[in-house]
């Protein structure tokens, strides 16, 4: 119950740059619609998760629509923060892998260290979500860890990746420019949209003289000569769900994550652009 409480309040706090006020039960009366389709259909019993689904994600906009038409009418206009982000969902549909032989986070160490390197690249920032199965009758709050791992400007130990940025901000490359970081983050739960983005602050690809691909291709940043010199990346790796009768209950995987990969000759371009740069791993959970 919490847990969808506190997915239908993000789903909502979509709507808060339109300017009007939604109504004080409109979480209540999602949440209320909601519960038994959800509990019948997308909750695992066996482990205590909810699977990935976009159905909650629909609802709230049922919902939030209905009102719109009844209290307001032709008044309000939806700015771009409520849209999908269709240019994301195709970019990062391209970006799908394997999931690259890397620390899983509940192996990872918070603190300082250097980049993995993965061919002629670096990765520069990753998130990660590994889940602890349990049964639902075992007694641990131990529900996973989350790592955020990523580069910053000098040595202080924070999350480097900024919860802020907009995905859609990417395609008009504004990406975290009013905000001092290397790399941001956006997260967007139970939608159609991707469950994590991350990209670099605008400012750094026109500093490093690179140019967003065409995002049917994927997303990803060319140099001049058209080479991939930025890659995004993500995978869902170990379903729980293994058999043909599993159904949607069961599409929850055990990791699921992304990160971001620079070529290596450009990492070290960054290196002399940002002297003190470092690499944190922040690990959350356990």
């Amino acid at each position: 119950m919490d847990e969808l409480q506190e997915i239908i309040k993000r789903k909502l706090s979509r709507y808060s740059n339109i300017d009007i006020i939604l109504p004080k039960n409109m979480q209540e009366k999602v949440l209320s619609a909601v519960q038994k389709k959800v509990n019948d259909t997308f909750v695992n019993r066996s482990y205590g998760f909810l699977s990935p689904n976009v159905y909650l994600e629909s609802l709230v906009f049922e919902n939030v629509c209905s009102f719109l038409y009844h209290q307001y009418k032709d008044a309000v206009i939806f700015e771009k923060n409520t849209k999908l982000d269709i240019k994301s969902i195709i970019a990062t549909s391209q970006s799908l892998i394997q999931r690259p032989d890397i620390k899983k986070p509940s192996e990872t160490i918070q603190g300082f260290s250097e980049p993995c390197y993965d061919n002629d690249y670096v990765i520069i920032a990753r998130c990660e979500r590994e889940l602890i199965l349990k049964r639902s009758y075992e007694n641990s709050n131990d529900k996973g860890r989350i790592v955020f791992e990523g580069l910053l400007p000098f040595r202080i130990e924070t999350n480097p990746l900024l919860y802020k940025c907009l995905a859609h901000n990417i395609w008009t490359n504004d990406f975290g420019v009013n905000e001092q970081m290397i790399q941001g983050l956006h997260i967007n739960i139970n939608s159609i949209e991707p469950l994590f983005i991350i990209w670099v602050n605008s400012h750094l690809l026109l500093m490093l003289n690179l140019k967003l691909d065409d995002y049917k291709k994927g997303l990803r940043a060319l140099n001049n000569e058209g080479e991939v010199i930025l890659l995004f990346r993500r995978w869902r790796d170990q379903l729980i769900g293994k058999h043909s009768f599993d159904g949607t209950n069961a599409n929850i995987a055990k990791l699921e994550g992304c990160d971001l990969i620079l070529r290596t000759d450009y990492f070290n371009q960054l290196k002399k652009i940002i002297p003190d740069l470092v690499f944190y791993s922040q690990v959350v959970g356990g």
